[in-house]
Parts: C-alpha cells; sequence; structure tokens
C-alpha cells in the first residue's frame, strides 16, 4: 500500500513537470518582450508636437495685435518752475500795490516803446474835415464857396486837409456842379501853425492863371479850408520860402495875414 501511494505521487510530480515545461519550437517569453513600447520616448511624436505648438504660437501672433497705452510723460519740473515764476510775478505785484507802487501792467503802459506805438495809433486815425471848393450860382452868375466833407488822417490834420483840397473835387461831386481854382500842379512845401496863424508855404504854381475872381477865390478856398480848425484863425502865403506882399498879374496883396471875408 505504501508503495501504491508513493508511485501516484511520483505520477503526479511527473506531470506537473511536464506542464512547467514549454512546448517545442517555441521561444520563452522574457521581461523585456512581455512590456509594450513607450510612446512617450519616441523622437517622431516629440517632434509632431513641437510643430504643432510652433504653428500654433505664429497663427496667434499674426492675428492678435497687443494694445499699447502710450502714456505722454509730462515735464513735471518745467511746469513746477512755471509755476513758480507766475507765483513769484503775482506776489512781487502784490507787494508793490500794498507799498503805494505800480503793477508791472502799469509800468509797461507808460514805457517810452508803448507811449510811442500808441501815439502812431492815434495819429493814423482818421477824422472828419471840410474841403471847400466853388459853385455857380445859375441866377447870379457869381461863384460861392462850397464845402464839402472829407476824411483825413489826423496827423498832421492841417497838412493833410489841404493836401486834400488840391486834390480837387472827385467825379461825383464835379457831375453835382463843383469846381475848383486851384491849380492841378500845386504842391504844399510845408505848413507851420504859430500864434493861431498857419504859415504855407506853396510852390510857383500858386501864381498860374492868377487873375480877377479866379485868384481871389483860390485864396478863399485855401484860408476858409486852413481857419476851419480852433488853433487857426489866420494864414500867411509863402512862395518857396519866401513872403511875398503881393500876388498874380494883378498885384493881389498878400502881406498880412489873410482871414475869412465874411
Amino acid at each position: 500500500m505504501v508503495a501504491k501511494q508513493a508511485a501516484k505521487s511520483t505520477g503526479k510530480k511527473a506531470k506537473s513537470t511536464a506542464k512547467k515545461k514549454p512546448a517545442a519550437g517555441k521561444a520563452p517569453k522574457t521581461a523585456a518582450a512581455a512590456r509594450p513600447p513607450e510612446r512617450g520616448k519616441n523622437p517622431a511624436y516629440v517632434l509632431i508636437i513641437m510643430g504643432l505648438v510652433t504653428a500654433l504660437a505664429l497663427l496667434f501672433g499674426k492675428y492678435y495685435t497687443p494694445q499699447r497705452h502710450v502714456v505722454e510723460k509730462t515735464p513735471v519740473k518745467k511746469l513746477d518752475v512755471e509755476k513758480k515764476e507766475e507765483k513769484r510775478e503775482k506776489v512781487k505785484e502784490a507787494r508793490e500795490k500794498e507799498d503805494g507802487g505800480e503793477s508791472k501792467s502799469a509800468r509797461e503802459e507808460k514805457t517810452p516803446k508803448t507811449i510811442i506805438i500808441k501815439e502812431v495809433l492815434e495819429n493814423r486815425q482818421e477824422e472828419n474835415v471840410k474841403i471847400y471848393f466853388v459853385a455857380l450860382n445859375e441866377k447870379t452868375d457869381k461863384l460861392y464857396l462850397a464845402p464839402v466833407s472829407r476824411k483825413v488822417v489826423r496827423q498832421p490834420l492841417l497838412e493833410n486837409t489841404l493836401r486834400e483840397l488840391v486834390k480837387g473835387p472827385t467825379a461825383a461831386e464835379k457831375r453835382k456842379g463843383l469846381l475848383t481854382a486851384i491849380p492841378v500842379e500845386l504842391k504844399i512845401n510845408s505848413v507851420k501853425v504859430r500864434n493861431k496863424t498857419a504859415e504855407i508855404d506853396f510852390n510857383g504854381a500858386i501864381e498860374h492863371g492868377a487873375a480877377g475872381s479866379i485868384l481871389l477865390n483860390r485864396l478863399d478856398q485855401i484860408v476858409y479850408t486852413a481857419t476851419q480848425f480852433s488853433g487857426v484863425g489866420s494864414v500867411i502865403i509863402k512862395i518857396n520860402g519866401k513872403t511875398r506882399q503881393t500876388l498874380g498879374a494883378d498885384g493881389l496883396s498878400i502881406s498880412g495875414p489873410l482871414h475869412r471875408r465874411q
């Protein structure tokens, strides 16, 4: 019986040993062959991923433009200096006013340059004056003085008014019948006023065609035009700087100051 049990156990061991032996023609499986390949370490996959990332980065950079906020820098130091200077000027003017002095603007108004500019502007202003021409009275066939209004530059007012007289009546005034006894070639050399008497120096044209009533009307035009101003009461006629006793072919006396006849 013991022998039978030993034989059975020996047969079981043989069967188990037979099962463990590999089949003929088949290689035994090793641990390395049983493992699946590691994909993360494949260079091809790494290159593909890097290419995709690069393409996405290029596309993002092409269609996206970041907005830049430009902040202007204010010159703080310059502004501070200007404010300090302005404040200093205001404090200085305030102190001057407190001390009874004049402000900067008031002082500038009294500077020679400012005074000259003001005088020039005032002198360039125009003033309405009267220019005396002559007109014919159809009923009496006599000439009489007819004043018209003109605008002339204020300084020198008298000289500019006399020059306007020499120009004669305008076309519109001539159509209204206004005439002048002043010759067109008459020139004014100088005009001086002393003790309310205007000394007017003419060229020799003052005597051209000076005869009879023409010369009287000529002198009346000059005297009435000059004496319209409050500072002129009479006129002395000079020719090229010389005082004459008579004028014209008829020897009209001009030795003394001439006044208005009316």
